[in-house]
């Protein structure tokens, strides 16, 4: 969080420490080889990505599609990284909603970025219910933390949100999706579908549907091409890291 002289001064007037801002310890990036695999996973106070492209620490850091980032140089869809990164002891136990404050100074320090935001009208999805009904089931567990595991044809979801599939779904169709199923809760559910880059192909040995027609056979959900409102970020300016 970004505070301004003005509340700084007052935070110190009233006796108030202001919010320290969250920062990894020690960071270390290589270039990736680039195989098929990408992963993220924070445990133990380390925060790890494979094969990541600065567009897409972009879109961890302001928890967006990479989509809805605009703009820079083309490196920053091409060059993929490796990153391994100590999280502060202060911040190991702490609200995993850090996590992206520390990716945002991560890519401030190391990558040298600078954006600003924008609304924008963006084409994008629409998720929405079948007028039928949905074939979700809502979550056994309600209680539990939303979780998802996904093979990169093969979803299995525990109570996860309509708004946390079009997250989702986002990654898989290159685009803005919203939620507007009006369903609310958690649900479990399972997705198997081909993914696009695959139809586009003609891969003839995989027989499961496109992600399209997988929503509406197996949830009784459907994608429909929406405009949608988005405060977007635009890259004003970015430099390659120097990697260990």
């Amino acid at each position: 969080m970004k505070l301004t002289p003005l509340i700084i001064v007052a935070a110190m007037a009233l006796g108030q420490t202001p919010e320290k801002k969250a920062a990894f310890d020690v960071v270390a990036i290589r270039m990736s080889p680039q195989d098929d695999g990408q992963d993220v996973d924070h445990d133990k106070g380390l925060f790890r990505a494979h094969n990541l492209t600065a567009r897409r620490l972009m879109s961890l850091a302001y928890t967006l599609d990479v989509s809805e980032i605009i703009g820079g140089p083309k490196w920053l869809d091409s060059d993929r990284y490796d990153i391994n990164a100590k999280i502060p002891a202060e911040f190991a136990n702490a609200n995993p909603s850090r996590l992206p404050e520390m990716i945002e100074s991560l890519l401030a320090d190391r990558f040298q970025l600078v954006i600003h935001r924008e609304q924008r009208q963006m084409s994008g999805y629409a998720l929405l219910a079948d007028k039928k009904g949905t074939k979700l089931q809502p979550a056994k567990a309600p209680g539990k933390e939303s979780e998802s595991h996904s093979t990169g044809r093969h979803l299995v979801a525990t109570n996860v949100s309509m708004e946390g599939l079009a997250k989702r779904l986002s990654r898989e169709v290159m685009g803005v999706v919203v939620d507007r199923t009006g369903l609310k809760g958690g649900f479990d559910f399972e997705l198997e579908w081909t993914p696009e880059k695959l139809l586009a192909a003609d891969a003839a040995s995989d027989d499961r549907p496109s992600i399209f027609a997988a929503l509406e056979e197996q949830l009784g959900l459907r994608l429909e091409p929406a405009k949608i409102p988005v405060s977007a970020v635009v890259v004003d300016r970015a430099g390659k890291p120097n990697t260990d």
